[in-house]
């Protein structure tokens, strides 16, 4: 179950929409942990995710009189949160190419355990590609809404997705090898 699928009621709503801070509290106290935790595993950067976690509640919290209900509070916060990354990751669009040859290879002096952090093995792929395969594989989005997220083809999303889980297993096999070499 996705921490995700939470909702609000009609009165904690009300009170949001005033400026209630208790309301408001109540909201982040509840939605804090998961908007963080996505943003930073989009971003791979701490002070990053908590800027986009600060500016997803406060968008969350002007513009709540345009969630509808018909969706749990979560994913439509979700929804903001994802988009507050996609702007980020398009705002530094240098980062947003492909890992290069020598980055690869460069993974090959760093030592085991590390090899096998997948949190480190995620924040060695470009912001693109990391946040499809977080969207795609643990939030479960389509490959239609990421598409729709990128305003993109489908397909955008499924190639992204295919080059990330190649590059992860490319660079656990060179791993592999280099362990095999070495007995």
């Amino acid at each position: 179950m996705s921490y995700f699928n939470q909702t609000i009621d009609d009165i904690t709503k009300a009170q949001v929409s005033k400026g209630k801070q208790q309301a408001c509290r109540r909201v982040y106290d509840a939605f804090s942990t998961p908007v963080f935790n996505l943003a930073f595993k989009m971003l791979q950067n701490r002070e990053d995710a908590s800027d986009v976690m600060q500016n997803a509640f406060i968008t969350a919290f002007q513009k709540i009189s345009q969630w509808s209900g018909d969706v749990a509070f979560g994913f439509w916060l979700r929804k903001i949160t994802v988009n507050q990354c996609l702007d980020l990751i398009k705002k530094n669009h240098q980062q947003m190419t492909m890992v290069s040859q020598e980055q690869v290879n460069s993974l090959a002096g760093i030592n085991y355990d590390m090899q096998h952090d997948a949190n480190y093995l995620m924040g060695q792929l470009p912001p693109i590609s990391r946040s499809i395969l977080w969207l795609y594989e643990v939030e479960g989005m389509t490959h239609q809404e990421i598409a729709d997220l990128y305003q993109m083809s489908p397909s955008f999303s499924k190639s992204q997705l295919s080059r990330s889980k190649q590059l992860l297993k490319k660079w656990l096999q060179n791993q592999e090898e280099r362990n095999e070499h070495k007995l």
